[in-house]
């Protein structure tokens, strides 16, 4: 996995109220209009997490995938 990209939106994640509700809404629009590339693994796994989960079960869960 490209750890920088996680790590990039792991810290919009936590510093950016408006990039959070946008994740939650359609994580994979805001991850690709972040300009973050992921790879069909990364972009799978975005798309297998709950965010529905709290932020902190969220960081938890994403801090394993990077």
């Amino acid at each position: 996995m490209n750890r920088d990209g996680i790590e990039s939106l792991m810290d919009r994640w936590m510093n950016e109220p408006a990039f959070r509700a946008g994740m939650r809404a359609n994580p994979e629009a805001v991850a690709k209009a972040s300009g973050v590339e992921l790879t069909e693994d990364e972009l799978a796994a975005l798309k297998g997490i709950d965010f529905r989960l709290s932020d902190e079960e969220l960081q938890a869960r994403v801090s394993k995938m990077a």
